[in-house]
């Protein structure tokens, strides 16, 4: 059985992770304001950019129960360094695209390292920490996902303007290189269980979490919001486009969004180790449909954009810091030698809702225009504020 961790090392390991995560959402983040440039410079329709952005959170989404699987029997360490590695590897390529088939290649490259590293991170915190830290330790890497998404707004729009879009993802790529090199320091935390489960037990064990009402709620609550979320993302280029705001200030305009979603990550967590999960979770998912909804009825002002859409990042940090730490809270209550194969399937499910955001964004955006597509999006945010008010919490304290 591994030794427990001290607590200088969690800090090390969560310092490690967190930079990890914020340089994987730097990578995925710099792509959206850039969205229109590409489309014009390798004349790709909105539905079929739509499907770039979507091919990513697909492979990223059904890779999560393999990796989740193999990092239950074979350690976290190695996935995280080869998780970020892989997603450089396909910035790299993206770089270098020059017309749809080598796009969407490219993203699932990414889309397959993101996987891994996804996963892997979520569950270190949960073999590190016990239910009166883990909110706090989940919204850490809340807080590195809201920097690395300010961040790659910021240098997809300001530097994707001064100097191009292709050379952007040829620094991300060799950023990302870096901190798979950094990650080779960090400790394994698996925990080595006596009784040793058949692969099929493994999936047996993780698969019977999912007939829990609990764990079914929260894991369509943290479908729908990244639906919303992620396809609220694709929309706002293009309605900052048609007002003839630049491409720099619309990655400006993410800033806020970015900024809401990590704070509220952060307050999130913390305040769910005290009252628990699902009140902060019922409040946030209204505050996050209602600024949703708003953004269908506001002029194309850039200031007047940035503070609504703002609001909307609570639909993502803070929904994916409760939803994440509500599973884990109920796995370990039954086995925590399955928390890695059920946190995949969690996030499987999860990010292909948010595959499926931008892909239904591009085809509202087609059909309907954006003020028709940003409330389509916020009815999916009001389905999961009745979810989140139908669970059942238990808290524990051990």
């Amino acid at each position: 059985m591994t030794a427990p961790i001290p607590k200088f090392s969690r800090k090390r390991q969560m310092f490690l992770l967190s930079i990890g995560t914020f340089c994987v959402f730097l990578g995925i983040l710099s792509l959206i304001p850039l969205l229109p440039d590409i489309s014009e410079d390798l004349n790709i329709s909105k539905s079929h950019l739509g499907w770039v952005a979507g091919t990513f959170l697909i492979f990223m989404a059904l890779l999560q129960v393999p990796f989740g699987l193999i990092s239950d029997r074979f350690g976290r360490k190695v996935l995280i360094f080869s998780g970020i590695f892989i997603f450089g590897t396909g910035v790299g390529i993206l770089s270098f695209a020059s017309n749809f088939i080598t796009l969407l290649f490219a993203r699932a490259v990414s889309g397959t390292g993101a996987a891994i590293f996804f996963q892997t991170s979520f569950t270190m915190v949960g073999d590190m920490f016990k239910y009166q830290e883990r909110g706090r330790a989940m919204s850490v890497l809340a807080v590195a996902t809201g920097f690395g998404t300010i961040s790659g707004y910021s240098v997809g729009g300001i530097f994707g303007g001064i100097y191009g879009w292709r050379e952007v993802f040829m620094a991300l790529a060799g950023i990302a290189f870096f901190v798979s090199f950094l990650s080779l320091f960090m400790r394994e935390t698996r925990v080595e269980i006596t009784e040793r489960k058949t692969t099929s037990n493994v999936l047996q064990f993780s698969f019977d979490m999912f007939r829990k009402r609990t764990i079914v709620f929260i894991t369509l609550i943290a479908m729908l919001c990244d639906m919303a979320a992620i396809g609220a993302s694709y929309v706002v280029p293009f309605f900052a486009k048609d007002a003839g705001i630049t491409t720099a200030i619309t990655g400006l305009i993410f800033i806020p969004h970015a900024a809401v979603s990590s704070l509220g990550a952060s307050f999130s967590g913390w305040v769910s180790d005290i009252v628990g999960r699902k009140k902060p979770l019922v409040i946030i998912a209204i505050l996050g449909g209602c600024a949703l909804f708003l953004l269908s009825q506001i002029p194309p002002i850039s200031l007047i954009i940035a503070f609504n859409f703002a609001f909307v990042g609570l639909c993502f940090g803070p929904v994916v810091t409760l939803t994440s730490t509500l599973l884990v809270d109920e796995v370990v209550k039954v086995d925590s030698s399955i928390i890695a194969t059920t946190m995949g399937t969690f996030n499987m499910v999860r990010w292909l809702g948010s595959a499926a955001g931008p892909v239904m964004a591009g085809i509202f955006l087609e059909f309907y225009g954006t003020r028709i597509a940003f409330i389509l999006l916020s009815v999916t945010v009001f389905v999961s504020v009745l979810l989140a008010v139908g669970i059942k919490e238990k808290r524990e304290y051990y």
